[in-house]
C-alpha cells in the first residue's frame, strides 16, 4: 500500500471516530457556522453605533439646549441633575460619555465656551468610536459657531475698510490746513518780530522841565535887571533933572533938556509898566508850560509802560506761537503717521485673500474617503472573524481527532498496523483541513482560492493533539494558545500603540498575517503577487509546526506503546500462550 492510500484510510477512519464521537465534536464543528449567523444578523448593517450620551448643563441656557436637540438626531440623550450623577452613568456603564458644559456657557467666550468630556477609556472597545463621534459634533458646532464669528468679523473689517477710504481723504485735507496754518504761524512769527515797541531814552523828561525852569530863571533875571536898569535910569534921569536945573545954562536950553528928560521918563515908566506886564505873562505863560510840562511827562510814562507792557505781550505772543508752531509741526507728524497708519490697514485689508466666512472658519477641508466602497460592518469585521473562527477551529478539532485516536478501542490495532507514521500526520492534517474547507465553505465560497492561508495553526495543533493526554486539557492548551494569538493581534488594540520592538515582534502572529491577507484580499481586491511575502511566511509556519509535529508523533508513540503495553500487561498475563519446542 503506498503513502497516498495509507493517507486516505486514515482520513476516513479519523472522520469515522468524530462521527461517532460525544455532541462536543459537533459543538466544535457547528460553533464557528453559528458564530458566523449570529455575527451576520448582529453587525450586517451600517447603522451608527446607538450611544447612550449623558450630558449635564448647570444652567438652562439656549445654546445648550439646542445643542442638545442636535444630539438627539444622532444619539440617546440623558440629562443630569448634578455633574457627579453623569460621570457615575459612566462607570456604571448606563452611558457611554458624560458631557458637561460649563455654567454659562457662551460661545466665543474663554472659560465660558468649554465642554468638558468623561469617557470610560477602559472600554476600549467603544471609546474611539464614542470620542470620534462626539468630537465631530461638537467640531461641528464650532465650526458654525465659528462661521458666525467670522461673518461678523469680515462685516467690521469690510466697514473698517470703507471707513478708512472715505476718512482718509478728510486726513489729507487735514493735513493740508495744518500745513498753511503752520505757514501762517510762521508768517505772524515773523511780523511780531518786526515790530519795534522800544521807547528811545537819550533825553530826559527832567532835562526839560530844569531847562524850562533856567531858562524861566533867566526871564525872571532879564526882567529884574531890566527893572533895575530902569529904575537906576529914572535915577539918572532926576539927578540930571536937578544937575540941570542947578546949572547956568539958558533958560530956553534947560527947558529944552528938562523936556526931553521929561519925556525919557515917560518912556521909562511905560517901559517900566511893560516890564511889570511882561513879567506877569512869563510867569502865566512858564506856569502853563510846567503844566504842559508835567502832563506831557505823565503821558510819555503811561505811554512807555504801555510800550512796555505792548512788547512783553509782544514776546509772550512770540514765544506762545513758536509752541503753537512745535505743536503743529508735531500734529503734522502725527497725521502723517496716521495716514500712513491709515494706508498700511487698507493695504493689509485689501491683501487679505479668503473673505468668505467658511473658508476662514475652515481653511482645510478634510474628506475622508474609504479606499473601498462604504459597506456593513459585517464586510470590515469578517477578516478578523473568519479567521479568528479558523483559528480556533483549527485549535480544538484537531487535538480532538488525535485524542479520539488515542482514546479509541482501536487504539492498540492503529499502532500495530504497517502504516508509515508521516502517514498518521499528514491524515490528520488533512482532516482538520477538510473539516475546515467546508466550514469556509460554507461561510463564503468566493474566498475558498485563499484558504490555504489560515491553515497555519493545525501543525501546531497537531502537537497539542499529540503531547496532551486528555482531551480536556488539549482544548484547554488549545483555547490558551488562541487567545494568546489574539491579545497579541491588532483585534482589541492597534500594534502600533505597543512598544515597538514588541509589535514588530507581533507584526509576525499568524493570526495578524492571516487577517491582514485575508482583509486585502476580499476587501481591497489585492493581486496575489502582492501578498506573496506574507503567504510565504504562513506556508513556512506550516512547513515548521509540521517538522516538529512529526518529531513529538514520534515522541509521543514510542512513550503512548509504553503505557499501553503497562496498561495491556495484566491481560498478557492472564494468556497463555503455547511454548515452543527447543
Amino acid at each position: 500500500m503506498n503513502i497516498l492510500d495509507e493517507v486516505m484510510e486514515l482520513v476516513k477512519k479519523n472522520a469515522q471516530n468524530l462521527i461517532r464521537s460525544k455532541a462536543g465534536s459537533l459543538v466544535v464543528i457547528l460553533g464557528p457556522l453559528l458564530i458566523i449567523f449570529l455575527a451576520g444578523l448582529a453587525f450586517d448593517n451600517s447603522n451608527v453605533y446607538a450611544v447612550k450620551v449623558g450630558i449635564y448643563r448647570p444652567d438652562n441656557a439656549s445654546v445648550t439646549a439646542r445643542f442638545t436637540e442636535q444630539l438627539k438626531d444622532q444619539f440617546k440623550v440623558q440629562e443630569f441633575a448634578s455633574e457627579l450623577e453623569c460621570i457615575d452613568a459612566v462607570r456604571n456603564t448606563d452611558t457611554a460619555v458624560c458631557m458637561r458644559f460649563a455654567e454659562n456657557f457662551s460661545i466665543g467666550v474663554p472659560t465660558k465656551n468649554q465642554v468638558t468630556f468623561y469617557i470610560d477609556y477602559s472600554r476600549i472597545n467603544l471609546v474611539w468610536a464614542v470620542r470620534k463621534a462626539m468630537s465631530e459634533k461638537v467640531d461641528e458646532a464650532s465650526l458654525q459657531a465659528s462661521e458666525n464669528l467670522t461673518s461678523n468679523l469680515l462685516g467690521v473689517i469690510e466697514f473698517t475698510k470703507k471707513e478708512v477710504q472715505k476718512e482718509r481723504d478728510a486726513l489729507i485735507r487735514l493735513t493740508t490746513q495744518n500745513e498753511l496754518v503752520n505757514k501762517n504761524t510762521q508768517d505772524l512769527l515773523a511780523e511780531l518780530g518786526d515790530i519795534d515797541l522800544s521807547v528811545e531814552t537819550e533825553f530826559s523828561l527832567d532835562n526839560v522841565t530844569s531847562a524850562g525852569t533856567q531858562v524861566k530863571q533867566w526871564a525872571d533875571s532879564s526882567l529884574e535887571l531890566g527893572e533895575r536898569s530902569l529904575n537906576k535910569a529914572a535915577q539918572f534921569m532926576g539927578a540930571a533933572n536937578d544937575v540941570l536945573k542947578s546949572s547956568g545954562a539958558s533958560s530956553q536950553a534947560k527947558d529944552s533938556l528938562l523936556a526931553s528928560l521929561q519925556a525919557n521918563l515917560k518912556e521909562m515908566d511905560k517901559l517900566k509898566a511893560d516890564m511889570v506886564q511882561m513879567r506877569n505873562l512869563t510867569k502865566d505863560a512858564f506856569a502853563r508850560f510846567d503844566a504842559q510840562m508835567s502832563a506831557l511827562t505823565l503821558g510819555i510814562v503811561s505811554t512807555k509802560a504801555k510800550l512796555d507792557e505792548a512788547d512783553t505781550s509782544r514776546q509772550l505772543s512770540i514765544r506762545v506761537i513758536e509752541s503753537v508752531r512745535l505743536l503743529l509741526d508735531q500734529s503734522l507728524l502725527s497725521v502723517f503717521e496716521l495716514q500712513k497708519s491709515l494706508n498700511d490697514i487698507d493695504n493689509k485689508i485689501s491683501s487679505i485673500e479668503i473673505t468668505d466666512a467658511n473658508a476662514i472658519a475652515q481653511p482645510i477641508v478634510t474628506n475622508i474617503k474609504p479606499v473601498v466602497q462604504e459597506k456593513t460592518y459585517l464586510n470590515y469585521l469578517f477578516p478578523i472573524l473568519i479567521v479568528l473562527v479558523i483559528m480556533f477551529t483549527g485549535l480544538l478539532i484537531t487535538p480532538t481527532l488525535i485524542l479520539l485516536d488515542k482514546k479509541s478501542p482501536a487504539s492498540f490495532r492503529t499502532y500495530m498496523t504497517p502504516v508509515r507514521d508521516i502517514s498518521y500526520v499528514i491524515a490528520n492534517f488533512i482532516t482538520a483541513f477538510l473539516i475546515l474547507v467546508v466550514q469556509t465553505a460554507i461561510v463564503l465560497a468566493i474566498v475558498s482560492a485563499f484558504f490555504s492561508i489560515s491553515v497555519q495553526s493545525l501543525p501546531f495543533t497537531m502537537i497539542v493533539g499529540y503531547v496532551f493526554e486528555s482531551e480536556e486539557t488539549a482544548t484547554l492548551a488549545g483555547v490558551s494558545i488562541g487567545a494568546l494569538f489574539l491579545f497579541v493581534s491588532d483585534v482589541i488594540i492597534p500594534l502600533e500603540s505597543m512598544p515597538e520592538m514588541f509589535a514588530y515582534i507581533a507584526s509576525f502572529n499568524p493570526y495578524v498575517l492571516g487577517s491582514s491577507l485575508i482583509r486585502r484580499a476580499m476587501i481591497f481586491n489585492s493581486p496575489l503577487s502582492s501578498m506573496l511575502q506574507d503567504t510565504a511566511i504562513l506556508f513556512g509556519y506550516v512547513f515548521a509546526f509540521a517538522f516538529i509535529a512529526m518529531g513529538v508523533f514520534l515522541l509521543t508513540k514510542r512513550y503512548s506503546l509504553q503505557e499501553l503495553a503497562k496498561a495491556l500487561a495484566p491481560v498478557w498475563d492472564k494468556v497463555h500462550l503455547p511454548h515452543r519446542k527447543k
